[in-house]
């Protein structure tokens, strides 16, 4: 039986995305998809859309919904979390505290004061999943979608035996937006090769018809004028309704070398040098709060299908760019994918340690998913990678020692916040988040 179950199903735009890509292959029959999640009412209408799906698209699936997950991980070949523990209320706080204190967050869901307490709450809901894994479907792959995606990785891979992948989008999103600002809109005349961390993967290699296309990237660099104007023809973002300014990629590129893969809003956070005050964080364009508006908003989606539900109105179905789907169909059909994920580092990558996760090429097939060696990455982008990975270390520390003197260096440790603010300032913020948070970091000592 080729099962999957998805937790945290009731987040209804990420679950249909999933279920509708599993759905338009022709090649491939799903006999189970069981959906959990804790919010009964969404999960009884998830239910319904993923029945809708797979009649749509013609396929007969068992479709399965259980509040205690439990019920429905035996057998499960493939297990993907997409679960977010506190909600919009308690990423408002992790965003609004460090703000008293002048560090101005605006993603702030990977490392730094934000990453790290959203860290605290997601990592003993996660290994708790795992630990039923090991019992109820040990062979089963787990796909984690939850954010901080590295330091979970690492720390699930301390401490659970379970086959652990971290997904995200920031790669093939990158390389989307690259295509796009080179005009191209054929995909297939794409070629890459990525690697580094979650993130702040470092495209070592962009081609277009098999032609480096650097240097036609370093032409754009060379003003602030074409950088803008590039923001018209980006397209991911602006599925979200955010318009999208690269001035912070451009300039790393211009700087070291290379173009680094996810947002300028997130990469101004991961690195010391953009956010210094307000005017140069306008001038810029990394003021959009976007994410927090797109969570606090985000049953209007599944409102959205809903009311679709109840006119009897078909689903809309377009393939996405979802790596989830794509790995799963490989495995079951034996016709390779190539994802870049989030794995331990086994020598992956050689200028980095081994006690870290890492985001390189893999393979899938039917014998399952192969790492790629990436060898050494360029110094300075190693460097660059290294002054996070410090970080998720520590963040790893924290959950599998209990001991809360991790969390505190951890954020001293953030490059973004040592630049912005003194050791007692940073303490005493910690301080204000722990207080916030302490219904969700009992479990620490």
């Amino acid at each position: 039986m080729k099962k999957i179950v998805v937790i945290g199903a009731g987040s209804a735009m990420f679950a249909k995305k999933l279920i509708g890509d599993l759905m338009l292959f022709d090649d491939m029959q799903i006999d189970n998809i069981s959906l959990v999640d804790l919010n009964t009412e969404k999960l009884e209408v998830m239910k319904q859309v993923a029945i809708q799906l797979c009649r749509q698209a013609g396929k007969e699936v068992t479709v399965e919904a259980a509040s205690e997950r439990r019920e429905v991980l035996a057998d499960a070949d493939f297990v993907i979390n997409t679960i977010n523990v506190g909600g919009p209320g308690q990423y408002r706080k992790d965003l609004e505290i460090p703000d008293r204190y002048g560090l101005d967050q605006v993603i702030g869901d990977t490392i730094g004061p934000g990453g790290m307490f959203r860290f605290l709450r997601a990592y003993p809901q996660i290994y708790a999943i795992c630990k039923d894994m090991e019992e109820l479907c040990p062979d089963a792959y787990f796909f984690n979608y939850t954010n901080p995606m590295a330091p979970l990785c690492l720390a699930l891979s301390r401490t659970t035996s379970i086959k652990i992948f971290g997904f995200c989008h920031n790669v093939q999103s990158t390389a989307t937006q690259l295509a796009d600002y080179l005009r191209i809109k054929d995909m297939s005349r794409i070629s890459y090769w990525a690697a580094g961390i979650n993130h702040m993967d470092w495209f070592l290699e962009f081609k277009v018809d098999g032609k480096d296309a650097y240097p036609a990237l370093r032409e754009i660099s060379k003003t602030y004028e074409q950088i803008e104007c590039l923001a018209q023809y980006e397209q991911d973002y602006k599925s979200y309704g955010v318009t999208l300014y690269d001035f912070v990629r451009f300039d790393v590129m211009r700087h070291f070398g290379y173009f680094v893969s996810e947002s300028p809003l997130h990469l101004s956070e991961y690195l010391p040098y953009f956010r210094k005050n307000e005017e140069e964080i306008k001038r810029l364009r990394i003021d959009d709060r976007w994410w927090l508006a797109h969570e606090e908003a985000a049953d209007e989606y599944f409102e959205e299908l809903k009311g679709m539900l109840g006119r009897g109105a078909e689903i809309p179905m377009e393939k996405t760019f979802e790596y989830a789907p794509e790995i799963i169909h490989a495995y079951y059909t034996g016709k390779p994918f190539r994802a870049n994920l989030n794995v331990k580092n086994t020598g992956l990558i050689t200028n980095l340690p081994n006690d870290c996760v890492v985001e390189v090429p893999c393979y899938t097939d039917t014998e399952g998913i192969h790492t790629c060696y990436a060898g050494a990455l360029p110094d300075a982008l190693a460097a660059l990678n290294l002054t996070n990975v410090n970080v998720h270390k520590l963040m790893a520390d924290a959950v599998v020692t209990k001991d809360r003197k991790y969390i505190y260096e951890a954020v001293k440790l953030d490059p973004f916040t040592a630049a912005k603010l003194t050791l007692d300032q940073i303490h005493a913020m910690v301080d204000e988040l722990m207080a916030a948070n302490e219904e969700y970091i009992a479990y620490m000592k």
